[in-house]
């Protein structure tokens, strides 16, 4: 830029040598004078003159500033479609070896695969073999499981047939004996159930009088009841709490008189025993004045 201002400082100098001269010439072939040109505008014209040259030199200056940076926006150009060629390169190099990587894993993987499906196909046979001899094991001691079998049942059934002989004559001398003890069993609780009938007919005889004493002792009575009686039905507790007395027949004024004597006893003698209660709880007696 400086040489540049030189240069043309230069030339602005050597014009104004040249416009000095012209005037001289004039004034030699000129005979009529010619007023002095002011200093102004001498001034003037060369200050014109600079910022023109200003000008024109950033004209300059700027055409070559974009000329550099097109040459380096170009030079850059150049180095960007070069790493993207050699990127690109590098890419198909990769490609290429990955290609090459997968060309060799899969020939590997073949060559295994073949390998182990060979591999596979001799253990098949062999397994095969094996499964035809364990096979051909196993039906062996099949049948000789099932012989054995044959003669262990066999051996049950005579032992069976043996026992339920065994068993049928100790069950037909248990069955004979088991009748001789039902039967005494029978005849003694015959016995029993004859002497305890005897006992709880006595035991009921004995409360039925015990009863109506009772009720006789209660009893309310004139002469207008001589010769009458009447029928009571009387239900007892098992603590011989009388809870019901009803009239089956007999005289009427007897009757009311009876119903009051039991009530008025409120509880009648009963026997502690079960057997002889059962017969006392729903008793039916007579009851006849004792005049």
């Amino acid at each position: 830029m400086d040489k540049l201002k030189i240069s043309l400082w230069k030339s602005v100098a050597l014009h104004l040598v040249l416009v000095v001269l012209l005037a001289v010439s004039v004034n030699f072939h000129t005979p009529m004078p010619t007023p002095d040109l002011p200093q102004v505008n001498v001034v003037q014209a060369v200050a014109i003159d600079k910022a023109v040259i200003d000008a024109q030199a950033k004209r300059i200056q700027d055409k070559k500033d974009a000329e550099k940076r097109a040459e380096q926006q170009r030079l850059a150009d150049i180095e960007r479609k070069a790493r993207e060629a050699e990127k690109k390169r590098q890419q198909e190099k990769e490609r290429a070896r990955q290609l090459e990587l997968d060309k060799k894993r899969k020939a590997d993987e073949k060559r295994k695969a073949e390998a182990a499906a060979a591999e596979a196909k001799r253990k098949q046979a062999e397994e095969k073999k094996r499964a035809e001899q364990a096979e051909a094991e196993r039906k062996r001691k099949e049948q000789e499981r099932l012989k054995a079998e044959k003669a262990a049942k066999e051996k049950r059934e005579r032992e069976k047939k043996a026992e339920d002989e065994r068993k049928r004559r100790e069950a037909q001398e248990r069955a004979e004996m088991e009748r001789q003890m039902q039967e005494q069993l029978q005849a003694e609780q015959a016995a029993q159930q004859r002497r305890r009938s005897q006992q709880v007919l006595t035991e009921l005889q004995k409360y039925t009088a015990l009863i109506k004493q009772t009720i006789q002792r209660n009893l309310i009575v004139d002469q207008s009841m001589k010769g009458k009686s009447c029928r009571l039905n009387i239900r007892l507790a098992s603590n011989g709490l009388v809870t019901q007395v009803r009239v089956l027949n007999g005289d009427a004024i007897l009757c009311r008189a009876a119903q009051t004597a039991v009530y008025k006893a409120e509880t009648l003698p009963v026997s502690p025993e079960p057997d002889v209660y059962e017969k006392l709880r729903d008793i039916n007696l007579t009851v006849e004045p004792n005049l």
